[in-house]
């Protein structure tokens, strides 16, 4: 009877593990977050100013940029990237640029534009590594 007993145990938490392991959903991993810098340095007028306005950007991309295809994707279109930046800086004013939360409101509106522009929805955010306006 202990033998039945003990064997009937050893099924349930061989049954048990089996469960957990295979039937329980695991997390989903999160999405590689990759880095793409699209050239050196922006340097643009600004509007209705003698002011120029000097920034370098990195945008964070979902994919993993050891994909040769999409870092071959994003550099064969970088001036596609880099003249949707300069257009939307160049169109900003003085005031506009001094702003508590310039940042925010430029990452708005380029995230989405790069976005559009490249037909994909890869570009997650954006990074100022620099800002100076003079």
């Amino acid at each position: 009877m202990k033998k039945i007993i003990i064997i009937i145990v050893a099924v349930l938490v061989v049954a048990g593990a089996a469960a957990y392991l295979f039937l329980i959903p695991k997390p989903p991993e999160p999405p590689k977050k990759s880095a793409y810098v699209p050239g050196d340095y922006f340097v643009t007028n600004v509007r209705d100013s003698k002011m120029l306005l000097k920034t370098t950007i990195v945008l964070e991309v979902d994919k993993d940029l050891e994909d040769e295809e999409f870092q071959n994707f994003l550099a064969e279109n970088s001036h596609i990237i880099r003249d949707t930046i300069v257009f939307i800086l160049r169109n900003k004013t003085e005031e506009e640029l001094r702003a508590a939360d310039v940042k925010e409101k430029l990452i708005s509106e380029m995230v989405p534009k790069i976005n559009e522009k490249l037909g994909i929805d890869n570009v997650k955010t954006l990074y100022f590594n620099d800002y100076v306006l003079q």
